[in-house]
């Protein structure tokens, strides 16, 4: 995958794409496997993408964790955590959606990306507009934090304009869209580094470093987009009801993720000191290192699906070898980092971040079942199942509220992490149910 240009060559070499081969480790093997197009060669790219970003944000984190201390890093990740939920919810599921309807009718990809910006732009300009009001209350009334929350909330409508044109080429070149993706924490990081190191790195700053690295990936996206011929395009009305169909079964499928990836940061950030909040975050980061490599197979796999490159048994087989490795994978990485948890913590974060170590233990399994999950969903997404991956996680998401509200008040921060892991081997479970049951192809009329 990844042809830079459209057109005939583009569906040639697109109609390649075969069975998911066995990746091999030698080096020799490797470069051969890397050279050959077909879902082998755009997982493995895509893998090494995703570690440049784990590696970027990774380092970027533990810079601001270290110059910040504990309780600047926990308003980092209070303020962070409601931009995030605020732009899930303001993108209405629609990057998701503008994949599949690029991928699946790459004849109108052009009025697709056209017509699912200009939704996104207006309901992430609304949902800016909402939190340039709260952020007085968010930031409890202080100035310098109120601040903060203005200058993320700002970033709303850059970052949907970015995800139009990232999303959209995800669907039409992974290549290019691995590309423009890596480059938004790449540019984070080195403006990270240069402010550290003249020592003017507060909050305000990194956040004004993500604004920027946020501009930098619009950029760089649009000008991969001019060259696969997803823009310039023109707004269709009648594609707005396909895409906001898809969309909304998506925001469903996504509610109990955001849940556990947000609200129990959103709740920790007004009920525990910074500082918590803090050493909750980092655990939580260390046991998603996983998801980026194992999240490579549901991205690739995706939009293979919703184009139809597939047979039904090759589909069912890829699905097959995409789990057993994103489980595998998940569980190396994890749980030695889990057993060496207390030599690495005080050594990468300092001795000030001791309290992360018993939040990482917990959160291990949830991590494994967290990357195989995501891996999961995207395959019912490209299938067009995005309503069995919802009602799936819908029950978890239950199961989220309930351990919330009976262990918050109790344990603190550690009953946060149960109810973290809990519900993620829940939605896991009955995902893995319905992707035996429903077809290997992408359906028609699901919306």
């Amino acid at each position: 995958m990844g042809d830079s240009q459209p057109g005939a060559a583009y569906e040639a070499r697109h109609a390649a794409i075969g069975r998911v081969p066995r990746i091999a480790l030698g080096p020799t093997a490797l470069r051969s496997r890397l050279r050959r197009p077909g879902i082998g060669r755009s997982v493995l790219e895509t893998v090494g993408y995703n570690i440049t970003m784990t590696v970027a944000g990774a380092l970027s984190g533990v810079i601001i964790a270290r110059a910040a201390g504990p309780t600047q890093r926990g308003e980092y990740t209070a303020v962070t955590s409601w931009l995030g939920f605020t732009l899930m919810l303001g993108e209405l599921g629609l990057p998701i959606a503008l994949t599949f309807y690029v991928a699946k009718d790459p004849l109108r990809a052009r009025s697709y990306v056209a017509t699912a910006r200009a939704m996104m732009l207006a309901s992430c300009a609304l949902a800016m507009a909402c939190g340039l009001l709260l952020a007085p209350v968010l930031g409890h009334g202080h100035p310098g934090l109120t601040t903060a929350y203005r200058i993320a909330f700002v970033c709303l409508p850059v970052s949907c304009i970015a995800d139009s044109y990232t999303f959209a080429l995800m669907g039409r070149a992974l290549a290019l869209w691995n590309q423009a993706r890596v480059s938004q924490p790449v540019v984070a990081m080195a403006a990270v580094i240069v402010l550290w190191r003249l020592r003017m790195l507060s909050l305000d700053g990194a956040l004004l470093v993500l604004l920027g690295s946020l501009a930098v990936q619009v950029g760089w996206s649009y000008v991969a987009g001019r060259r696969v011929g997803l823009v310039p395009g023109r707004i269709a009305r009648d594609l707005t009801r396909p895409l906001a169909g898809y969309g909304i079964t998506q925001i469903a499928a996504m509610a109990p993720a955001s849940v556990n990836a947000y609200l129990d940061q959103l709740v920790l950030s007004v009920t525990v000191r910074p500082a918590d909040l803090a050493c909750y975050s980092i655990a939580v980061s260390i046991t998603l290192l996983p998801a980026p490599l194992v999240s490579a197979f549901g991205y690739v796999l995706l939009p293979t699906l919703a184009a139809g490159k597939l047979d039904p048994a090759e589909a069912h087989g890829v699905q097959r070898k995409a789990l057993l490795v994103s489980l595998g994978l998940s569980s190396v990485i994890l749980v030695p980092l889990a057993l060496a948890a207390p030599r690495l913590v005080a050594l990468v974060f300092g001795p000030a971040y001791q309290a992360v170590v018993p939040l990482v233990w917990i959160l291990t399994p949830g991590g494994i079942f967290l990357a195989c999950g995501q891996m999961v969903g995207n395959l019912l997404r490209g299938r067009n199942q995005q309503v069995v991956a919802a009602r799936a996680e819908g029950v978890a998401v239950v199961f989220t509220l309930l351990l919330l509200v009976a262990l918050l008040p109790v344990i603190g921060v550690t009953g946060a992490a149960i109810a973290s892991t809990v519900p993620y081997g829940i939605s896991l479970t009955l995902m893995l149910r319905h992707l035996r049951r429903t077809p290997a192809v992408a359906v028609e009329g699901e919306l």
